[in-house]
């Protein structure tokens, strides 16, 4: 009973389906922390388990086992390699920077590999952002530490060493012309807000990570990764993955062996030719709805002889004004249509100045304009208004890792964490 417990536990903390790599496995794992923690009862360990999330944490780094090496597979990154010239050209004439997510990224060999193919196709340091997240810290201190043994260079003759490493005593070490264009974060896909914004990456490796989820966690994750992929983006997936692939939001790509999918341009995704008319049928829909609610309380005030005054009755309405408006504000973002969504929130903050939502959106607006510095101080904004924001204080979090705080973005995970296990309990 106890271990069924802990693999229902482990599905909902990291996704993971005992299916994929079999109950023995994780017997293992947890038999393994139980003899360092003399433990020798499985009830006992499940308490642990319930009441420590630091061990929590320790049994996920017992069941994720890093395996991966420098271009593994590599037709994915002859793919990528083949329509580099033409996203060069261009990224070159528009100014943007190329963006690419590789998730999970293990010990760091996949991004750092992502970052040799631009390297070699001639772009610069600077016209290219590669974002690596994984959920095991040991595996992402392995990639910051950049250091590689033999076993990380399986595909011989693919990487050219003496250009993009030095020997050191412990190893091979990455030189700072790749290691610093790959911004490392631990993040979990299942529980965390993972999503700079919509539409925001060109390309996004997520190779043997769906083999491991349940077919409602894959379909999830699949949405998830849509969402986050710019219109005509592409996905790379595992050799064993491609039957997973939702089609209606993927189309394959003609390339044998490279398990890659565009992202299909659905209408969720697309701007409104004529926002200005839909923001004002957005608006009448709104105040319809204030008028409809104002009369229900007083009509329910007639009916029920409740005693309530008139600033209670006041405050009822303006509860209503805020979900319904804010409401609006998420679906504007979801379409790309920033400038409506950020024109609402500063109408919402002139009625509710302290209103945290309001100020989590303009800060999410402000990150997906590329105003990284105004979105910290937003989300700062958000989370001193209301400390249970979860969702402020995970993209903060994202924000200051990424920038190379990582105490302050280690203080906002745990945070983090802390609001959603008190959101839960409400």
């Amino acid at each position: 009973m106890a271990f069924v417990k802990i693999k229902n536990l482990l599905k909902e903390t990291m996704g993971l389906s005992s299916e994929s790599i079999g109950d023995s496995s994780i017997e293992r794992a947890i038999n393994h922390r139980k003899d360092i923690l003399k433990i020798n009862h499985a009830n006992s360990y499940l308490s642990l388990l319930m009441e420590n999330e630091d061990e929590l944490n320790e049994l996920v780094e017992e069941v994720v086992v890093p395996e991966t090496w420098f271009f593994r597979n590599l037709v994915p990154f002859e793919s990528l390699s083949a329509c580099l010239p033409d996203l060069n050209k261009r990224k070159s004439f528009s100014g943007e920077t190329l963006k690419i997510l590789s998730l999970p990224c293990s010990t760091g060999e996949e991004p750092y590999s992502i970052a040799i193919t631009l390297l070699e196709n001639g772009f610069k340091e600077d016209h290219f952002q590669i974002d690596a997240q994984d959920i095991s810290k040991r595996a992402l201190k392995k990639a910051r530490r950049a250091i590689y043994g033999k076993h990380s260079f399986r595909e011989a003759g693919r990487i050219d060493v003496e250009k993009y490493f030095r020997k050191t005593r412990s190893g091979l070490q990455l030189l700072p012309v790749v290691r610093d264009r790959v911004s490392f974060i631990q993040s979990n896909i299942i529980k965390n807000m993972i999503m700079p914004g919509p539409e925001y990456y060109d390309v996004i490796f997520c190779r043997n990570l769906l083999i491991y989820f349940d077919r409602k966690t894959q379909k999830e994750t699949l949405e998830k990764l849509h969402f986050m992929l710019k219109p005509g983006g592409t996905l790379f997936v595992g050799h064993a993955e491609t039957s997973e692939v939702e089609k209606q939001y993927f189309t394959k790509i003609d390339a044998p062996k490279s398990f890659a999918y565009r992202k299909k341009k659905l209408g969720i995704n697309q701007n409104l030719s004529d926002g200005k008319n839909h923001t004002n049928q957005l608006m009448a829909i709104y105040e319809n709805l204030v008028e409809i609610t104002q009369k229900d309380v007083a009509l329910s005030r007639k009916i029920n002889h409740s005693g309530r005054n008139k600033n209670t009755e006041g405050v009822s309405v303006k509860h209503v004004k805020e979900i319904s408006i804010l409401s609006h504000v998420e679906e504007l973002i979801e379409k790309g249509r920033l400038s409506d969504a950020s024109s609402l929130c500063e109408k919402q903050l002139k009625e509710s100045p302290d209103n945290a939502q309001a100020y989590y959106y303009l800060g999410l607006i402000s990150k997906m304009e590329g105003s990284v510095g105004a979105a910290e101080l937003l989300l700062k904004k958000s989370v001193y208004l209301d400390p249970d924001h979860h969702k402020a204080l995970s993209l903060f979090c994202l924000l200051a890792g990424r920038r190379g705080d990582e105490d302050l973005a280690e203080s906002l995970r745990r945070r983090e964490e802390r609001a959603r296990k008190r959101t839960k309990a409400i």
